[in-house]
């Protein structure tokens, strides 16, 4: 989105918008690449600790792998773009470039930016849930499994990675001002000062135009870590020191009793919202059957004959709208494009001189064409 605003700015010959778009897609492409490989090595510590990718299984293993799992988190609110981190400037970039499409004067761009907008805003709403369900089952859940090889957290290649990259993810937010200039220094080729002025002062960052709206992620590993101490400090005071007091209770149950729960949310339960609020574009489908099981009279004894216990299962499904709709319709024609392809990989090396030549020929009669 941020290289298709900056697109629209040099076909309009805006400037500025040009440089919005770049210094937002740049920055996108700076913080997912901190934020995923941060993903990638802490999840790879973590299927090779415990041997399964599972959700449901990995719960609370951040507790068994402290390393693994503070990447895993770092990682995960960089890329839902929370604050204190490089995706929240770079997302904050990429909305405040889609918003200056009012400067264009074409209502088929302004309508298309409008509904960008809209789904860029719903993309970091569905990202927030996403990493929240990641983050809440693995790293703060309650512990489901103890098969964890605890060994392979302790590699030092692998805290040196949880180290770099999650100081990278932090990092960058702290000194987004920097951040910016550089890429405006990489971008000015294209767009000349333009880009310096998505920096104002050295603690602010904007979308290039004056005065339209600013940020400070600096002010903001400031002040976020100041209010949250001094909430902490007033909660101490007023409570005489009892705040960090732990209290023990049974836990309540929504008053249903003879309902098993488990030991909390479950990824399908964390995953469940989204179906019900996206079920007509999902096509989510819900089954309520009985199922029969057959199981002996534990006060009868043996040899009493099994009696039939009725079970309700419930089961839900969501279609692949975009496989099916959309992927699946091309399937055969593609197939049968690769068959085609398979046939020239003969293996035979003048056949493949031949493919060469023909391409050679090809190119410069497009040359002599165009001249």
């Amino acid at each position: 989105m941020g290289f298709a605003t900056a697109m629209i700015g040099s076909s309009v010959g805006d400037r500025k918008l040009m440089a919005a778009g770049l210094l937002a897609g740049t920055t996108q492409i700076i913080a997912h690449a901190l934020g995923k490989s941060l993903l990638f090595c802490s999840a790879s510590v973590i299927e090779e600790a415990s041997g399964t990718t599972n959700l449901d299984r990995l719960r609370g293993i951040g507790h068994r792998l402290p390393w693994a799992g503070a990447g895993l988190t770092i990682g995960a609110v960089t890329l839902a773009g929370m604050p204190l981190t490089a995706g929240l400037t770079s997302e904050w970039l990429t909305l405040e470039a889609l918003m200056q499409q009012f400067r264009v004067d074409h209502v088929s761009i302004q309508l298309a930016s409008a509904i960008t907008g809209a789904l860029v805003a719903l993309t970091v709403g569905v990202a927030g849930l996403t990493f929240v369900r990641l983050v809440g089952l693995t790293t703060f859940g309650n512990v489901a499994t103890s098969h964890v090889s605890r060994s392979t957290d302790r590699r030092p290649e692998g805290r040196i990675a949880v180290v770099l990259l999650g100081a990278g993810c932090c990092g960058v937010s702290l000194l987004a001002p920097l951040e910016i200039r550089l890429v405006a220094t990489g971008v000015s080729p294209l767009v000349g000062h333009s880009a310096y002025q998505g920096v104002p002062s050295p603690w602010l960052v904007q979308p290039v135009y004056a005065e339209f709206s600013s940020l400070s992620p600096t002010w903001m590993w400031i002040v976020i870590p100041a209010f949250t101490a001094g909430l902490l400090i007033l909660a101490w005071l007023f409570s005489r020191g009892r705040v960090f007091a732990v209290r023990r209770v049974p836990v309540w149950s929504s008053a249903s009793p003879g309902v098993h729960r488990g030991i909390g949310y479950s990824s399908f339960g964390f995953a469940n919202p989204m179906r019900k609020v996206l079920a007509n574009l999902l096509a989510t489908r819900q089954t309520l059957r009985t199922v029969d099981r057959s199981g002996a009279d534990s006060a009868a004894g043996a040899g009493v004959r099994a009696v039939s216990q009725p079970t309700l299962a419930y089961d839900i499904d969501v279609v692949e709208v975009v496989e099916q709709y959309v992927y699946r319709p091309f399937r055969p024609a593609l197939r049968t494009i690769v068959r085609l392809a398979k046939r020239l990989q003969s293996g035979r090396l003048d056949a493949y001189l031949a493919y060469m030549l023909i391409a050679l020929v090809a190119v410069l009669a497009l040359v002599t064409a165009s001249n």
